[in-house]
Formats: C-alpha cells, structure tokens, sequence
C-alpha cells in the first residue's frame, strides 16, 4: 500500500514539473505555441528537449496533448496569434518560486537572532498554515507558538514569501542579541 502511495506521489510530483517547465518556456518565449490546435513541430521537439523526453511520436503526442491540456486548464490564453501564460499560470510560477527559495547562508554568525512573528487572522488560516510549513521547511526553528527564529538575516526572503501570501501586514520581524535557549539553539543551527 505504502509502495502505491509513493509512486503516486512521484508520478504527480513529474507531473507538476512538466507543467511548470512548459508554462516557463512559454512564459519567456522559448516554446511559441502558434494559434492553431497543434503546436509547430520546431515547437514540440524544442519542448521534449526541454522535458528530456526523446523525439518519439508517442512523445510528440504527449507534448501535444500537455499543451491543449493546460489551455483548457486555463493556465494558457491566446495572445494574437499565439498563446501566453494566463494569469492562472503565473499564480503556478509564482508558487514555484516561492517553494523553491532559499535563505541566503552566511559564512559567519555575527551573535544576533533574528525572529518572525506573525498574528495572521484564522479567516486566513491557509495563508498561516502555508507560512508556518514554508518558512520551518527553509530552516528556521518554531521558537514559540508563531514565532520562528534563524540566526542569520531573512528579512527579504520572508518577505517576499509574505507578499505571495498577502499576510506581510501580520508579520513582525525583531533582531536580538540574547534570547532564551541560545544555547539549544545554537545546537540546533550547529553554530560555535
């Protein structure tokens, strides 16, 4: 049961990464779909190169088939004579990239803790929960409840996590020397 599960994970997991590479190249004109129901042939083998798919008609077919899938979806619109990333799928590229940053490391602690706190209201708990699980997921450490803590600075790229969720009005940040626990803490963050 457990071995299903975990291939039904993976195949949706490469499901969503093709998504959002063909919704990439459309969004910086690397995959021009033209206006009729079947992309170019230039397109779709520039799109199975992107893929790592090889140059095969049952791929062809696949890649075709992803495009049209995606328009009706909505994450694709016409634009002319060719198609754009709707406002739908710059909603998927956004979350990708919120996903996928980083905290930017530093080589060297300069002593200061730098703490999150947030007061998010329960109508939007999705927005608290989704903040809480991104932000614990880059490193930081639950210090109390909806305070996080990191030892080196993370102000913008908390931010810019804040904005995607549209809760930055609910988020504090504070910078100390001393906090309670340091000495736990700096365990935690294998700090000297």
């Amino acid at each position: 049961m457990a071995r299903t599960s975990n291939m039904k994970t993976t195949v949706n997991q490469n499901r969503r990464e093709r998504t959002v590479q063909i919704l990439k190249m459309v969004a910086v004109g690397a995959l021009i779909i033209g206006i009729g129901a079947v992309p170019s042939p230039r397109a779709v083998g520039r799109l199975l190169a992107e893929l790592t798919l090889g140059d095969s008609s049952r791929n062809r077919k696949y890649a075709s088939r992803k495009i049209r899938e995606l328009k009706k979806r909505g994450f694709l619109e016409k634009h002319g004579v060719r198609y754009a990333v709707s406002d739908k799928g710059q909603r998927i590229l956004s979350r990708e990239r919120i996903m996928t940053l980083e905290i930017p490391s530093s080589r060297r602690w300069n002593g200061r803790w730098y703490l999150i706190m947030f007061d998010i209201p329960l109508t939007q708990s999705y927005a608290r929960q989704a903040l809480n699980t991104l932000l614990l997921g880059m490193g930081l450490v639950q210090y109390q409840q909806s305070v996080l803590i990191y030892p080196y600075p993370i102000k913008e790229t908390v931010l810019h996590v804040c904005r995607f969720y549209k809760v930055t009005r609910y988020v504090s940040f504070v910078t100390a020397d001393n906090v309670d626990g340091a000495d736990k803490l700096k365990g935690q963050f294998g700090l000297p």
